[in-house]
């Protein structure tokens, strides 16, 4: 019995492939998905940009707790350079997530994950997941899961990024 249980959590652990997580200062992993309004969303073509990343779920409550969070930062900060993309996992179908988008409010950029290939690239370990990526394509900041107080971390990164550059430093 003790073999057989073996070869099956053996079996299970080789076939479940899942990267490292993503780490603060690491490079972002590339990607390409089409959004729910069918343009194509390269986070290459990002550059220059500061990218807040959001790996959620339809039924994940607190994603639902986020999502007007971000839809805020989405409004408040686009204007200054900041994009926000929503990744939806977990398999849902497109009306599933239309509707969510629909009830919440929600007019930053969402997309399906499909297969969760983007998610296993970032190593995901729940929902949801926010990765806060600067204007060179590094990942700065990397928060999972989420209660309320957590934005208050994550939106002082993000001023942070969007704080002019001090000149100070360079004429030392």
């Amino acid at each position: 019995m003790r073999q057989m249980l073996f070869a099956v959590l053996m079996t299970a652990a080789v076939s479940v492939s899942i990267a490292e997580p993503v780490r603060e200062k690491a490079a972002a992993p590339g990607f390409t998905v089409t959004t729910l309004d069918g343009r194509a969303s390269r986070l290459s073509s990002l550059r220059g940009k500061i990218v807040l990343l959001d790996f959620g779920a339809v039924n994940c409550p607190p994603c639902r707790i986020e999502m007007p969070i971000l839809e805020a930062w989405h409004r408040k900060y686009g204007r200054q350079g900041v994009v926000v993309l929503g990744l939806m996992e977990m398999n849902p179908t497109d009306r599933e997530v239309r509707k969510m988008v629909k009830a919440r409010g929600i007019t930053y950029p969402v997309a399906i994950d499909k297969g969760e290939r983007i998610g296993k690239r970032y190593g995901l370990i729940a929902h949801p997941t926010t990765v806060l990526i600067d204007r060179a394509g590094r990942v700065v900041r990397l928060e999972t899961g989420f209660v309320r107080g957590d934005e208050k971390e994550i939106e002082a990164a993000l001023k942070t990024l969007l704080a002019p550059k001090s000149t100070e430093g360079a004429r030392q």
